[in-house]
């Protein structure tokens, strides 16, 4: 998909580039992956089957954070072409990410760790690796394994591929700490954060 990805930039480029001057590469890659690869509800539909979601099949726990990792490639990738093959155009190229903002359910610490926690798996999950060019320690500890590992090669093209980031910002939640469930691993319940508007 990123070869397939990058030809596609490729002509976009060279047949709009003389036009346009602002390039986003991805519109909120979150939700392709919480709601494509976690949850079903977009294509290509895919979830665990023990979550009784009428999904087309897939594996809510690894899933997401691959199609996460691939997206993140992609957009370095599609940074660099354009900064390296059409640096004449003059233009601009970034993403636009997504996140809501969480506020502590309560005054314990627990709570103020889970609204970090939620923040760390929304925003920094594509935020943090394009600066630092590693995900969230709580992603770390949590996804461990299931985590796919960024190269030292793939971190120096992440690291500063934009010239902007975009954010679409839709509400606040409460985010009150969740502790371990007895189900199987899931991309919804890694953060061990329970998100209410109440």
């Amino acid at each position: 998909m990123i070869d397939d990805f990058m030809d596609f930039v490729d002509v976009c480029f060279k047949k709009f580039g003389d036009k346009v001057k602002n390039w986003i590469t991805l519109n909120e890659p979150y939700t392709y992956c919480q709601l494509g690869y976690a949850l079903g509800m977009m294509a290509p539909g895919r979830c665990s089957a023990w979550q009784e979601l009428n999904c087309l099949g897939g594996d809510s726990a690894k899933e997401p954070y691959t199609v996460g990792y691939s997206l993140l490639l992609t957009h370095a990738e599609a940074v660099d072409l354009y900064r390296t093959k059409y640096k004449d155009q003059n233009g601009q190229i970034g993403i636009t990410l997504n996140c809501a903002w969480y506020v502590p359910f309560s005054e314990r610490q627990e709570d103020q760790n889970a609204a970090k926690r939620g923040m760390d798996f929304w925003l920094g999950w594509f935020l943090q690796p394009l600066i630092t060019g590693d995900c969230p320690d709580s992603m770390e500890a949590l996804v461990a394994d299931r985590l796919p590992p960024i190269s030292d090669e793939q971190k120096e093209k992440l690291i500063g591929s934009y010239d902007f980031i975009g954010l679409n910002y839709y509400m606040a939640q409460f985010a009150a700490d969740m502790p371990v469930i007895r189900t199987p691993s899931s991309f919804i319940t890694d953060p061990h954060v329970e998100f209410t508007s109440n």
